[in-house]
């Protein structure tokens, strides 16, 4: 009889285990289908379209909404060195990195899906370690005018600024180099995945509407925007960064 029992509780292990391979198989297969679809090349000054899906939810990176969203990639550049503290650490030769950007709209809220490889998993930050991160900037009253390094005091922009190895992104503004200010984060919110294939998911998500100074406006037809990642394995931080070389349009 005890053998039995045992025998029977060796079997129900192994079927809990094959339901467990099944089930993560069949979430590696929807992952499969969201992002195995055709992607336009993006360039500075192109045009992003938003997919707009009244009541679809978008707030995770392999939520079944993107799948109906266009995929498209634009090649970030290593930012320009602004101080000398950059200067000491800015590699000329450091190649582009390749971001997937798809946007969708619930009919309250906008949300921001970046795809990015990164064959290392980065999310303590120490004097030695340093996190991967990802930030989505948002020209406010310049518009394409304002200057994507940060905008200017006269024309600031907002920023939403996500840090591997915390829950919560964070609400910015800035008007220049040295000029980033934190903003209450409002409803502003993150979802992030990183994948065994070696590659981060993040999206960033905020109603239409937020009150409060500097916070960006998408009542209008288009949204003026710019991207930018931190690679930790290459010891980026602050300024020393990848970013897209101009403003992309959201319509």
């Amino acid at each position: 009889m005890i053998k039995a029992i045992f025998t029977a509780v060796a079997i129900a292990g192994i079927l809990a285990a094959c339901s467990e391979q099944v089930s993560e198989a069949a979430n590696q297969a929807a992952r499969i289908v969201i992002d195995d679809t055709p992607i336009l090349a993006l360039e500075v000054g192109g045009i992003v379209n938003l997919s707009r899906q009244p009541g679809a939810d978008f707030s995770t990176p392999d939520s079944a909404a993107w799948r109906a969203a266009q995929e498209y990639s634009l090649d970030l550049n290593l930012a320009p060195p602004v101080h000398q503290s950059i200067n000491l650490r800015y590699d000329p030769k450091t190649p582009p990195v390749s971001l997937n950007l798809r946007a969708g709209h619930d009919g309250e809220a906008l949300h921001l899906r970046m795809r990015w490889s990164d064959s290392t998993h980065d999310v303590i930050t120490s004097r030695q370690e340093f996190s991967d991160g990802a930030a989505v900037q948002f020209a406010l009253e310049g518009g394409p005018a304002t200057s994507y390094m940060m905008g200017a005091p006269t024309t600031p922009v907002n920023i939403w600024y996500w840090k591997a190895g915390l829950d919560q992104p964070q609400n910015l503004a800035a008007g220049g180099f040295g000029s980033t200010t934190r903003l209450e984060q409002g409803q502003l919110a993150i979802s992030s995945t990183y994948r065994d294939s070696g590659e981060w998911v993040v999206v960033f998500s905020r109603p239409v509407s937020e009150s409060g100074e500097h916070q960006a406006d998408f009542s209008g037809d288009t949204i003026t925007l710019a991207l930018a990642l931190w690679q930790g394995d290459a010891k980026q931080r602050d300024g020393l960064k990848h970013v897209s070389p101009g403003w992309v349009t959201l319509q």
